[in-house]
């Protein structure tokens, strides 16, 4: 039993750090982001807003709006500063109520391709936790509470919960679980229900696990490639945007002039 436990939770820090490690980059990349553009609005606008101020003239609506935005970055810098901090801190703070924990897992599990893979997450937990207990001999109502626990999705272990009650007035586990399309897939479903005939539902659940862990890696895979080019174009058009604003006056400049 202990040898059981400690090779599950060896196996869920493997999947943790899976799912860390696939977060790294795009967060880099948006930091990256976010540093260049306050630079340019910064250090490198203002010199073009004391140029054009010298021309007198009426600006396309593109470059006033990146002269307003570097304004008030430079004005008012160290107010959006507070600003900022002072969001991301009761941001912090109502995502440790349960009220804000739940709030964050309905928007994760409703964005497309960002839901699936926290709900596989869910799944690999539970089918591996359920079916180790039950290959330790656990009687199946105390197991099915303990795998709930180790879900680490409110929202999804309340449907467990729900499914265990059932399973708890007599009900089979394969009927119970497909109440909860979002976590369990009907695949799932069909292959507990032939599982629980045969006898084999501990075994099935841990191959079931070990199958939905290598999805999990191959759609965190998948996640990276495709969030490193949507990053790199938003970036990119970002930054382009900015210089395509400054540019503009550039382009007409006789008509500044005049």
């Amino acid at each position: 039993m202990l040898n059981q436990i400690a090779d599950f939770r060896a196996r869920e820090s493997e999947l943790l750090g899976k799912v860390k490690a696939a977060m790294v980059y795009p967060a880099v990349l948006a930091c990256l982001a976010v540093i260049v553009v306050v630079g340019l609005l910064t250090f490198f606008i203002p010199r073009f807003a004391t140029m054009f101020a010298d021309f007198g003239a009426s600006l396309p609506w593109l470059t006033q709006a990146i002269l307003a935005a570097s304004t008030m970055l430079t004005k008012y810098g160290w107010m959006v500063l507070a600003v900022v901090i002072g969001v991301g801190w009761w941001a912090r703070r109502w995502l440790r109520t349960e009220k804000g924990r739940r709030g964050l897992e309905k928007v994760l599990l409703a964005l497309p391709g960002l839901g699936t893979i926290v709900a596989r997450f869910a799944l690999v937990r539970f089918a591996r936790m359920l079916g180790t207990l039950l290959a330790a001999g656990v009687p199946m109502v105390t197991a099915l509470r303990v795998a709930q626990e180790a879900i680490g999705n409110q929202t999804l272990a309340d449907a467990v919960g729900q499914a265990s009650d059932q399973v708890k007035q007599g009900s089979a586990l394969s009927r119970s679980l497909g109440a909860c399309a979002q976590l369990f897939p009907p695949s799932v479903v069909e292959m507990v229900a032939v599982a629980e005939e045969t006898g084999r539902l501990d075994k099935e659940l841990l191959r079931l696990a070990q199958t939905y862990e290598v999805e999990l890696d191959r759609r965190l895979r998948m996640l990276v490639s495709l969030a490193e080019p949507v990053l790199l174009f938003l970036m990119a058009s970002l930054i382009g945007t900015i210089v395509i604003g400054m540019l503009l006056p550039i382009f007409t400049l006789q008509e500044l002039i005049q």
